[in-house]
This record gives structure tokens, sequence and C-alpha cells, in this order.
């Protein structure tokens, strides 16, 4: 897993993260429609990091790893 997250990487962890929390499973199409078309290298790159995995329904969710990574996360506005 690369720990080597850019601002807008780390933004959107967090964004993909709240959409879960609020019991959302988001799809890349769902998240290009709300942030736009340039998100998808983003989103691609997250999961060749191995922050995000991918279901059989295209659904997004945070890997193993990024879930205990943002769970310890307290200085992200959202997280507690």
């Amino acid at each position: 897993m690369d720990f080597n997250l850019t601002a807008e990487e780390e933004a959107l962890v967090s964004r993909v993260a709240a959409l879960l929390r609020a019991g959302r499973s988001p799809t890349d199409d769902d998240l290009a429609d709300e942030l736009g078309d340039e998100v998808r290298p983003l989103l691609q790159s997250l999961l060749d990091k191995g922050w995000l995995v991918v279901n059989e329904e295209r659904e997004l969710a945070l890997s193993v790893i990024a879930r205990a990574v943002v769970s310890g996360r307290t200085d992200v506005e959202g997280y507690e």
C-alpha cells in the first residue's frame, strides 16, 4: 500500500469514507456525477495505491488498511 497521497487523493478518500458512513456505496459514476469527470484519474490512483477496492457492482469501498487509517484520524473533518 502506498501511503503517499496527494491532497486531492486524501480529500477523495475522506469523501468516500463520509458516503460509506452515511450508508451509501458510491460507484465511480456517482462520484464523477458529484465531483466531475476529473475525479476518475484520482479514483484509479487510489485503487492502484490500495486505498480503494471495488466490488462486482462497481461500488467503491475503503480497503481494510485504509479503514484503519481513516478511523484513526482525528485531525480531519468528520472524524472523531
